[in-house]
Parts: C-alpha cells; structure tokens; sequence
C-alpha cells in the first residue's frame, strides 16, 4: 500500500510474513535509473561534479538519471549524457545493472559504457545543479578513488566494470 507519493519517489507499506510474527517493511520505490561511464577516443573519463542535497555535499560522480515510462535503457543513457555533458553521437553497451540499496529501494541502475563523441554544451534541467564536465586521464582515476574523491556507488562499480581501476588500497 503507498504511505507517501512524491515527483520522483514513492513510499509503500508492505507486509512481509515471518516465522514468528509478520513484520511490516517499508519500500522506497523509485523504478529504473542509467548511469553512464563516458570514455573520450583519447581515453580520457568524463565526470560531472553535481551538488546531492541528500549529502549535502556535490559529489564526483558519472552522469545518470532516471529513466522514464517506457524509454529505452540506451535512448535514456544518451538523453542524460546530452544533457549532463553536451557529449553527443557516443557509442553505447549496457555493461550491467545493479541494485543500489535493496535493503529499502527498489531502484535499478543500468550501467552504460559510453565510447567515443562529439563534446557540446551541457543543458542540465533545471532542478539539477551541475558544474561542468571534468576530464580525467586513465590513471587519475585509481587515486581519485582512493582519495575518497570518488565515492559515490554507481561511479565506483562502474569504473571497476570497465577495468579502469583496481580496488586494493
């Protein structure tokens, strides 16, 4: 049953029958994102720096955003990395998708490997609030790891998907 219905999220009360007694849960549903790992003909990673009001800070992360009622998970990838990075004409793979918190949200994530491009200007939507793309070399990115720089979970499975960091400290 929904308790709470939001723009973007919702809040459902279910019950969950145990060995003992049942035990009510409550689930955040929120459906289905795209984060997107985009890697320039260079080589380098494309990150955005986006301000999250959940942890108040603005976080080193990729590109993502939620895809809507019936979109294709690769038009979504491409819809968002336009709008968050400019970058356009990219090739695409879903490389995997990912829970992010099933302990309370239902939330998907696919995750995008991004290739190649044409850079353009960024149009974040108005509610968002992103500086603009950042450019890292290859090997930036295990130390921007290990730094705590990166810790944003889409980001580092992503990265450690496609092999461009290793997660020994």
């Amino acid at each position: 049953m929904i308790v709470w219905k939001g723009r973007r999220i919702s809040v459902d009360l279910m019950e969950v029958p145990g060995e003992k007694a049942a035990r009510d849960f409550e689930i955040v549903r929120f459906g289905q994102g795209v984060a997107i790992l985009p890697v320039l003909d260079d080589g380098r990673i494309v990150l955005i720096r986006q301000y999250r009001p959940a942890v108040e800070s603005a976080i080193l992360e990729i590109p993502a955003g939620k895809i809507e009622e019936g979109e294709d998970i690769l038009v979504a990838a491409a819809r968002e990395l336009r709008e968050e990075t400019g970058i356009t004409g990219m090739t695409l793979r879903v490389m995997t998708s990912i829970w992010t918190t099933p302990g309370f949200c239902d939330e998907v994530i696919h995750l995008v490997l991004a290739k190649g491009g044409r850079l353009g200007k960024p149009q974040p939507e108005e509610d968002e609030w992103i500086e603009p793309p950042v450019f890292y070399a290859q090997d930036e990115i295990s130390e921007l790891v290990r730094s705590g720089m990166i810790r944003d979970s889409k980001t580092l499975v992503a990265l450690g998907w496609a092999g461009l960091f290793q997660g020994n400290r």
